[in-house]
């Protein structure tokens, strides 16, 4: 009875998980709309900025254009700063905000980061496990078909396994979003970026967005309970 009570709880915990998730996405989508229309005293769009910040740190980076909005990222690969179609030529405190914190992502790089090096090898694994995931559940399938002893266990071992990996890698990746966000604020207020509005506008944008990381978290950690709870389970049984 205890099994089945836990069980139901860490589902009420995952719905909960899920909904803050969903706030978190509402909230960074406001704030980054709220200041999307308002300009910035710097004359500069999304892409200049970040050709200019880069000539002024010495960082040697590529600046391009990609689909979507807020899929803005920093690509350490071939080094290059992606900007999305809404923040490229866009001069708004909203565009600025998101560029200055990618290209805190490259300064990360250019200086040698560890939570950075230590978040790109942890995702590299969590996302090679996790293409494992379906063709071992297929084979626990199969094997419990055929009734073989312990084709169960599989599947809850390899998920709680692959959940502990996905659990590592969003907890990585907090300090290194709150510190590109942290080298942002800094790099635009150097820049200029001075007034209470701006200040107000750089800070609503940048903490909503590390928000939903702490949300990834929560949904993650949720996830690795209930899998956590099944494999208790299935061993006191």
């Amino acid at each position: 009875m205890d099994f089945y009570i836990g069980y139901i709880i860490s589902g009420i915990i995952i719905l909960i998980a899920i909904i803050v998730s969903l706030v978190m996405e509402v909230k960074v989508n406001s704030a980054y709309d709220k200041y999307r229309n308002v300009g910035s005293s710097l004359d500069l769009t999304g892409a200049e900025l970040a050709e200019k910040m880069a000539q002024e740190s010495g960082i040697n980076i590529v600046v391009r254009k990609c689909n979507g909005k807020l899929t803005d990222h920093y690509n350490p690969k071939d080094k290059s700063l992606n900007i999305s179609e809404s923040n490229f030529n866009s001069k708004s405190i909203s565009a600025q905000s998101v560029v200055a914190h990618e290209f805190g992502h490259a300064l990360q790089d250019a200086n040698e980061y560890a939570p950075l090096k230590i978040r790109q090898a942890v995702i590299k694994i969590s996302n090679f496990v996790s293409g494992l995931l379906i063709p071992l559940l297929l084979i626990g399938v199969l094997l419990q078909l055929f009734w073989i002893a312990g084709a169960g266990s599989i599947i809850i071992y390899v998920s709680v396994g692959i959940y502990a990996i996905s659990v590592i890698a969003s907890l990585v990746t907090l300090p290194v979003e709150f510190n590109a966000s942290s080298r942002a604020k800094k790099i635009l207020y150097q820049m200029g970026c001075t007034s209470d509005e701006e200040v107000r506008g750089t800070d609503k944008v940048l903490n909503a967005a590390a928000m939903t990381y702490v949300a990834s978290l929560f949904v993650s950690l949720a996830y690795f309970l209930r899998f956590l709870m099944l494999l208790l389970a299935m061993r006191d049984n």
